[in-house]
């Protein structure tokens, strides 16, 4: 279908759902599908935050923690993109909940799965702007081994990062696409690149399979199996943010067909690219007699420095 004729038939589905048409459909394909990958950025999330399941299960809970948070993700996936293709609105949850609830309780539960969603959007906003001020401050540390970070250093990057992303989104609208697109690009560039590095400058000194697919650790204090779930977090955290395609569902054409793709891609090529990269971390990692280094990296450099 050609473009002008699709954001067409686009405008009119909105108007049958009572919806008027108000924004710009200027996002391709791999423009929405770069927008919904820069969120999840799974490889590099998980790779972050390495250091906090480790001791909640180990390696078992870091990779096949992450096959359980996939297959569940994936799911959730599957049936939020039914409703986006039924429903292609930005409102995205609560007006889905809005159509489908009883109608005596449509206002109270739209409120309330609204304003889940707005919370659960202010804190992903929130750690991406953690996670990018940790890794800067580690790469700091990594080229001064003398330098000391301080909470206020790290804080004013943290600030310095979200308003950078907030001027961008506020002020360069238009440049989204082809920065969306580029973050992709740049992403899946990033973790082949880093992939063969950390291999090459490891060989040949890889931990043992054993390790990487069977090895247990629990430092938590909880019993095995809580800790193994608490190991969960860190796969819920680089699967998560998919529902952002339903959010700037205006803004792609023919959406009934391309945003149900685009939320399924983003979970399905998270989940591989970052079992790979956590795989191939955990063979670099120098195994047992290395581990606990890798997790008190958190106060350093971090895991993936």
């Amino acid at each position: 279908m050609a473009p002008r004729k699709s954001s067409v038939a686009d405008d009119e589905h909105l108007a049958t759902l009572g919806h008027e048409a108000e924004l710009d459909r200027n996002f391709s394909f791999v423009a929405m599908l770069g927008l919904a990958f820069a969120i999840l950025n799974s490889w590099t999330a998980l790779a972050a935050s390495l250091s906090l399941a480790l001791p909640s299960g180990g390696p078992t809970s870091v990779l096949w923690g992450l096959i359980t948070a996939a297959v569940c993700n994936l799911c959730l996936a599957a049936s939020l993109a039914e409703f986006l293709s039924a429903y292609p609105t930005a409102g995205g949850q609560y007006h889905w909940v809005a159509v489908i609830a009883w109608k005596r309780w449509v206002p109270i539960l739209s409120w309330i799965t609204g304003w889940i969603n707005c919370a659960g959007w202010v804190a992903l906003t929130a750690t991406g702007g953690l996670l990018g001020s940790q890794l800067l401050v580690g790469v700091i540390s990594l080229y001064d081994p003398s330098y000391s970070a301080q909470r206020w250093q790290q804080f004013l990057i943290y600030i310095g990062y979200t308003i950078f992303a907030f001027l961008v989104n506020a002020f360069a609208n238009k440049l989204l696409p082809y920065v969306n697109q580029a973050a992709f690009l740049w992403s899946i560039g990033g973790f082949t690149i880093i992939c063969i590095t950390v291999l090459a400058t490891s060989s040949p000194d890889y931990a043992d399979a054993k390790f990487v697919f069977t090895d247990f650790i629990n430092q938590t204090g909880w019993p095995d199996g809580i800790a193994w779930l608490l190991g969960l977090l860190q796969g819920g955290l680089g699967l998560t943010g998919y529902d952002a395609v339903a959010h700037m569902i205006e803004e792609i054409p023919n959406a009934t067909v391309r945003g149900p793709r685009i939320m399924i891609a983003c979970v399905g090529i998270g989940a591989v690219t970052g079992f790979i990269f956590l795989m191939i971390l955990l063979f670099v990692s120098g195994g047992e007699q290395t581990v606990d280094s890798v997790i008190g990296s958190a106060e350093t450099t971090g895991p993936l420095l």
